[in-house]
């Protein structure tokens, strides 16, 4: 049968156990500042992320590369509801 989904506590414990024990004791006012600690972090990473020249580079380079796939699968794609669209129009079943 499936495996029992871990909570959050018990999966940061086993992820980040040094972040778990050290937050764990906090008061209620120390977690909030831990809490905004976090989130300037996030928005940093952020940041940082949207300077990353060469990450910038990567994704124009892969969204290129995947142009034509694309194509081929709206055009499949199109293709196909036309054909189901003459086929009702024939009275066949599509």
């Amino acid at each position: 049968m499936g495996r029992k989904k871990k909570n959050i506590v018990e999966t940061v414990q086993n992820e980040f156990p040094e972040f778990a024990s050290e937050v764990l004791g906090l008061s209620a006012d120390q977690l909030n500042n831990r809490l905004a600690q976090l989130a300037k972090a996030a928005e940093e990473n952020e940041d940082a992320k949207e300077r990353d020249q060469e990450l910038s580079d990567a994704q124009a380079l892969a969204s290129e590369l995947s142009l034509t796939y694309k194509d081929v699968k709206k055009a499949v794609r199109m293709k196909s509801k036309f054909i189901i669209q003459l086929l009702k129009d024939k009275g066949a079943d599509a």
